[in-house]
């Protein structure tokens, strides 16, 4: 008896052995699992994956947001956006430069009429400053303003001095034409003397385009007009001119229809018909130092104009067009900074 239990001992030891390689089956299985559920338990990326999605949406309008600010320096000298008008908005925001924040932006109304208004900007820094007058073209006509010369006096204030640059009543506005357009402009190149700013009043340079070329050079040789001319008397005489694709000679430019008669548009007739309109407003070429710029492809104002202007520097391009001359990348315009002295580099 005993020796068959001892036998039915032995034969069942194999079996109690293999529970415990079943047991660890188990445990091993169970840690597949657990990786598993590391795995499917991440529904932390996708947060973070939404968070990061989420945070470029608010940065392209903080930065617009940053730039309107910091295009607004005329808030420091004016009411906020209120008074500004979109026009000053656009010239003050157009740099993005870094000195923008330091640079000062005055918006100025020389007169009652909508168009007698312009932008007086003053570099940083301790004066007096050289002042840049700038005198837009556009034939005379209504519809035409001071921001087709906005970059270039945005460059300018960048480089040291202050810029005046206004608009005026054109032909098409109440009071624009003979004599209004002449009297806006002496009366704007005066004002430079009522801003109370500090300004040298005898280092002035006027820059005009087209049709603002002939007011630019008009504006320097006031002081040779006839007592009781359209303005005569001048308070403020430029030294230099810068005659950028200028309408020069207006008898000329009427013979050939310029413009489609924007010269008889100006001074109310043919040469024949007002004369005096005709003295009065062709500038005389003496008296102040003339700078002309002209592209040879003009195909608006012939560059022939700019040969009336004997006795000039002249800047001339081969394949510069009737706008080139107001792009502040252009070689026309760097090689103007350099003959009028501004050739040190813009704080961009």
């Amino acid at each position: 008896m005993l020796h068959r239990a001892a036998l039915v001992l032995a034969l069942l030891a194999p079996a109690c052995g293999s529970a415990s390689p079943e047991t660890t089956g188990p445990v091993v299985a169970s840690t597949s699992p657990s990786t598993s559920a590391v795995g499917t338990s991440l529904p932390p990326e996708p947060t973070t994956t939404t968070t990061t999605v989420e945070v470029p949406e608010p940065s392209p309008s903080a930065p617009m947001a940053a730039d309107n600010t910091t295009s607004m320096p005329p808030t420091t000298t004016m009411p906020p956006t209120s008074t500004m008008s979109p026009t000053s908005t656009a010239d003050s925001a157009a740099p993005e430069t870094t000195s923008a924040a330091s640079v000062r932006l005055v918006r100025v109304r020389y007169g009652a009429a909508p168009q007698q208004v312009g932008d007086l900007r003053i570099p940083p820094g301790p004066g007096p400053f050289g002042v840049l007058v700038f005198i837009h073209g556009g034939f005379w006509r209504s519809g035409f303003d001071e921001t087709l010369m906005s970059s270039l006096a945005i460059d300018a204030t960048d480089r040291g001095v202050a810029t005046w640059n206004f608009d005026y009543r054109s032909v098409g506005d109440p009071g624009g034409g003979y004599p209004g357009t002449l009297e806006d402009v002496a009366v704007a190149m005066d004002h430079l003397a009522s801003l109370g700013e500090d300004l040298l009043l005898d280092d002035v340079t006027v820059i005009g385009h087209s049709a603002g070329g002939h007011l630019a050079l008009w504006s320097a040789s006031r002081h040779l007009l006839r007592p009781g001319d359209p303005g005569a008397d001048p308070v403020v005489r430029p030294h230099t001119v810068v005659a950028q694709a200028a309408v020069v000679d207006l008898r000329s430019a009427a013979a050939v229809n310029m413009g489609g008669s924007a010269v008889e548009g100006l001074l109310g007739g043919e040469p024949d018909e007002v004369p005096e309109h005709y003295r009065v407003a062709q500038p005389i070429f003496d008296g102040y130092r003339i700078v002309a710029v002209h592209g040879r492809y003009d195909q608006v104002v012939p560059i022939g104009q700019s040969a009336y202007l004997e006795g000039s520097t002249g800047i001339f391009d081969d394949t510069g067009t009737h706008f080139d001359v107001l792009d502040p990348r252009h070689e026309l315009w760097q090689r103007t900074l350099a003959e009028i002295g501004l050739v040190q580099t813009a704080d961009r």
